[in-house]
């Protein structure tokens, strides 16, 4: 709980694994030995704060997600996901407890945010409905046409990558999926709801991670090894 508001964390484990070319699922692949939702979930269930934690997962991947629910103590259930990401966050959404008026969202395949990542996002809720992660980008980004020519370039001072995790008041962010599912908008992270549908109410950016990678391709693994091997040789 913050200030005595209960506070749910949606993660969302439903994607498959076409562009890793693998045929297991991305949260399941294994780095440094152990599955990558595993290495997010020892990160998120040792968080005190957090009092419901709702994985959305595949229906095929459910005798998987069981037996790794069995290492845990704690308040976590699962659901399933649907075809896209951010219709599975709202099927997560629709599986909160009803006490929930906080909500913090993440992607399992993002699994080394750190503990303190989570908790900045989780405190800096205390004076806003909205808080997302980012790192400020360290390349150039190019705008580009149809036809794959430059249109522009943005100054890359205010230019950053998002991450997750991410968290909103949960009557706010639950309402917006409603407008949206009804809407021909297309989205790419939860907080891109409030360009579309209520430009009044600011999203707070926290200073992210480089190393909270999110793990899609071959190259993420090799980098995520090396990063844990890393981890140990420190």
């Amino acid at each position: 709980m913050i200030d005595g508001k209960f506070l749910s964390a949606i993660i969302t484990a439903a994607g498959s694994g076409l562009r890793m070319r693998s045929k297991i699922n991305k949260p399941y692949i294994e780095v440094g030995g152990r599955k990558v939702l595993e290495i997010t979930l020892d990160t998120v269930s040792k968080i005190k704060e957090i009092d419901e934690i709702i994985l959305v997962i595949r229906k095929d991947d459910e005798d998987l997600i069981k037996d790794i629910l069995e290492k845990y103590d704690g308040n976590i259930r699962y659901v399933y996901g649907s075809t896209t990401r951010e219709l599975s966050t709202f099927e997560g959404l629709k599986a909160l407890n009803s006490k929930s008026e906080l909500v913090l969202t993440h992607d399992g395949v993002r699994p080394f945010a750190s503990e303190e990542l989570f908790l900045k996002t989780i405190n800096a809720l205390r004076k806003n409905k909205a808080v997302i992660t980012a790192t400020k980008s360290k390349d150039t980004v190019k705008i580009i046409n149809d036809d794959m020519f430059v249109d522009f370039t943005p100054n890359r001072d205010y230019v950053y990558n998002i991450q997750t995790p991410q968290a909103f008041d949960k009557k706010l962010i639950y309402a917006m999926y409603e407008k949206y599912l009804a809407s021909e908008f297309k989205v790419t992270d939860d907080s891109q709801l409030f360009e579309f549908f209520d430009r009044d109410e600011k999203v707070k950016v926290v200073h992210g991670e480089y190393s909270n990678i999110k793990i899609t391709t071959q190259e993420d693994i090799i980098f995520a090894n090396a990063y844990l091997q890393r981890k140990k040789d420190v």
